[in-house]
């Protein structure tokens, strides 16, 4: 006798049902971001103890690709860079870093500071020579690119250092791909600060010839790259050794062991300070760096608002801790002292600044080459479009005559193929019932296109007409209807 199973149980089997699937989702993300498949915790302390030191082929190779980064600066190639960093091992020092602190080893962590800081003299040392004596030296967009840091140049660090300590902790390593995303971040800034240390030793160098205004002008802003691209280097160097530090805990990295408490619990408290020293600039940094991407969001809408077709560019950067400059470069517009008050308040009372920002106006003057160079690039302009519209329209007016000589010679083969069937109706008279034709057509086949002769369709009396009238007619149509070859047809 057959059972009808109970409401309970129905509802038993959703649910298992449902716990089943929660519980293979969960195991299927599980695998998915498992990273203790391949971890090799030992020899993941062992090669970043091993390779932080910078001497000897790490700092040839560090000077190398330092170069190398040069070149691609001062060429404004960012091919040439990214294979500078192929070769770089500014890695291993700041991977030591965040592993000294994550596994509360004091001795690790000084030691990889102080590798890091020979790193950073070396790179400094060779930037410096290279721009100090290359014949260039002008501020491309690839240096520009590195003198103002910005919210995505921190989240580069981040996924750098993620990708760097990733690669480096499993068993298969390979230093390429984490040396890339790390130098990614810390290379190009760090070139651009021996840029600017270049840049001021040459003003030096010049400022008897120089007037002090002029020169005043120019070191402040040789210090303001110097400043820029090195704090940028700062603040992603920071967060590669944050995301080192997060990703060695996160994977449970053993703490280093000590027999005496009291040494380990000193050692935790340096670790700890010095992990604090290093965070609160960072971190007031970070905050500075949101700060300033909000006021030139704001600064912009501004701009964009009051100033759509007269300013050609502006600028905001720091005077000091509460004030910022926002420099407007207008052309063909200039603005009184009373209007640059007004427009400040204006910024002020409509605009969520969080600092308050000196509008200085400038007007945009361009010098007589100058000109000539734009009014030169303008008439080239024209010349391309005109000598377009000239090739367009030859080709139409080519067209429009190709159209006229076919309809031309279409018509003169109509009237010629009238001429012929009616001299063909009147030389056989009754022996023809009907006469047509069907002009030169062309097929299309696989491997070539096939050209079939006009044909005549002839409608005997009798039927078949003879052999000596078919001759006879394709002669006359031929002569008639002036063609070369046809096709003739009786049925």
């Amino acid at each position: 006798m057959a059972t009808t199973p109970s409401p309970n149980s129905s509802s038993r089997t959703i649910g298992e049902a449902l716990s089943d699937l929660w519980q293979a989702t969960r195991e299927w993300f599980h695998t998915l971001l498992d990273l203790e498949t391949g971890l090799d915790r030992e020899g993941t302390i062992i090669a970043i103890r091993n390779n932080k030191r910078m001497q000897g082929a790490n700092a040839w190779l560090l000077g190398c690709s330092i170069m190398i980064a040069s070149l691609g600066l001062d060429l404004n190639s960012p091919a040439v860079i990214i294979g500078a960093m192929l070769v770089s091992p500014l890695m291993s020092p700041i991977l030591g870093i965040g592993l000294g602190v994550a596994i509360n080893d004091k001795d690790s962590m000084f030691t990889s500071m102080r590798h890091f800081g020979i790193a950073i003299l070396i790179a400094l040392f060779v930037s410096t020579f290279y721009f100090f004596v290359s014949p260039f030296g002008h501020i491309t967009p690839e240096i520009q690119g590195r003198t103002s840091p910005t919210f995505l140049d921190g989240l580069v660090a981040i996924f750098g250092g993620f990708a760097g300590i990733i690669s480096s902790s499993r068993k298969d390593k390979t230093n390429a791909i984490p040396g890339v995303a790390i130098a990614t971040a810390l290379m190009p800034p760090l070139c651009v600060t021996g840029f600017g240390v270049a840049e001021v030793f040459e003003l030096w160098i010049r400022k008897g010839s120089m007037e002090p205004q002029a020169f005043s002008a120019e070191i402040n802003r040789a210090f303001g790259i110097i400043g820029g691209s090195f704090y940028l280097f700062f603040l992603n160097s920071f967060f590669i050794a944050l995301t080192t530090y997060i990703i060695i805990r996160l994977l449970r990295f053993p703490l280093k062991s000590y027999v005496d408490a009291r040494e380990a619990r000193r050692n935790r408290m340096i670790t700890a300070f010095f992990s604090l020293l290093v965070s609160l600039p960072s971190g007031i940094i970070l905050y500075n760096l949101y700060e300033m991407q909000q006021d030139k969001a704001e600064v912009k809408a501004f701009v964009d608002t009051y100033f759509p077709q007269a300013c050609i560019n502006y600028e905001l950067t720091s005077i000091d801790r509460d004030t910022n400059k926002l420099i407007l470069q207008l052309l063909g517009r200039r603005i009184s002292e009373d209007s640059v008050l007004y427009y400040q308040e204006l910024l002020h009372e409509k605009y969520d600044l969080n600092t308050p920002v000196r509008l200085f106006p400038m007007q945009a003057e361009m010098s007589l080459e100058d000109i000539k160079t734009s009014l030169q690039a303008q008439r080239q302009e024209v010349v391309k479009m005109l000598e377009t519209e000239r090739r367009t329209a030859n080709s139409a007016v080519e067209e429009t005559e190709a159209l006229k000589r076919a309809l031309a010679r279409r018509q003169s083969d109509s009237t010629l193929i009238a001429k012929s069937l009616r001299v063909a109706r009147e030389s056989f008279g009754a022996d023809i019932e009907s006469i047509q034709f069907a002009p030169e057509a062309r097929t299309v086949n696989d491997s070539a296109t096939v050209s079939l002769p006009p044909v005549f369709m002839v409608d005997w009396a009798n039927r078949r007409g003879t052999a000596v009238n078919k001759e006879r007619l394709e002669r006359i149509l031929r002569i008639s209807a002036e063609l070369d070859t046809l096709q003739l047809i009786s049925y």
